[in-house]
């Protein structure tokens, strides 16, 4: 599959729908490519979240039509680009080009909007070592954290007070302990995060409350190990996006970029921890 041909469509079909709502359903559906995985793939070429990117096209042509349409007010251009007062438009504008509209208005000044004012900082190509893997199915117990990342770690001891309640032996061994990254924390607003945490149980164990089950699909995977940080894994995780994917004949399956845990923070150094990011392909 040719990516960035078919992100050039999800492009050019943004471009002309601006007015419209846009879901992510509707255009990752128009790339081609699972509604999990299409968020990052977007993001890893375009250096902006899908969000970001609409709002930013619509600032720019905003910030077009308080030069041309002088006769407009500020208000009816702001609600022509989606925003619902006078306030949240300014404070947008004033993020994005350092000014706010009726200021850019009296000076017409454009370089901020030559390039995305969000653009994450490039990336030198990230060498790391992509091995293809067939994985057994795994029955998870599983606590879905929603909301707010900075929560995760209450979750995380959640799920830890809940293994060590049960009767039998749960702590996973390295590689049994996962996370289902369905959204990247640094593009997706806090109240829609979500984050699976995971264990590996047999399958005699009952579940309840909130602790639900779910199951790893025995299939391909593409696995890189990203060593460090779990602070930065993103860097590996668009890496596979961006500089791997696009270099092998691989189509992505329907789940979210998962990380297996091989160590803890409590074990370990910082600098020692592993974290296995997965990719099931079809």
């Amino acid at each position: 599959m040719n990516y960035e041909r078919q992100l050039r469509k999800v492009i050019e079909f943004i471009g002309q729908h601006l007015d419209d709502e846009l879901t992510l359903i509707q255009l990752s559906d128009i790339a081609c490519f699972s509604k999990y995985h299409f968020h990052r793939i977007f993001t890893s070429y375009t250096g902006l979240s899908l969000q970001q990117y609409i709002r930013w096209l619509r600032l720019k042509r905003a910030a077009h039509q308080l030069i041309v349409d002088k006769e407009k007010s500020i208000i009816e251009i702001a609600i022509n680009a989606g925003f619902e007062s006078h306030e949240s438009f300014t404070r947008a504008f004033k993020r994005s080009c350092g000014i706010n509209p009726s200021e850019f208005r009296a000076k017409s000044s454009w370089q901020a909007w030559e390039k995305p004012p969000y653009c994450l900082p490039k990336q030198g190509e990230i060498t790391m070592n992509v091995m293809i893997k067939q994985i057994k199915a795994r029955r998870l117990a599983v606590l879905e954290h929603r909301g707010d990342p900075k929560g995760v770690g209450e979750s995380v001891n959640k799920l830890i007070h809940w293994a060590k309640t049960q009767p039998m032996n749960l702590k996973p061994k390295p590689g049994e302990a996962f996370g289902f990254a369905y959204d990247d924390p640094k593009t997706t607003p806090p109240e829609t995060f979500r984050f699976d945490l995971a264990i590996t149980v047999p399958e005699n164990l009952k579940l309840e409350g909130d602790i639900v089950e779910k199951y790893l699909p025995e299939g391909r995977y593409a696995v890189a190990m990203h060593k460090g940080s779990r602070e930065n894994i993103g860097d590996t995780v668009y890496a596979l996006y961006r500089d791997w994917l696009p270099s092998v004949n691989e189509e992505l399956g329907d789940l979210p970029c998962i990380f297996a845990y091989y160590n803890f923070d409590h074990e370990v150094a910082e600098t020692e921890l592993l974290t296995e990011c997965w990719l099931l392909l079809k």
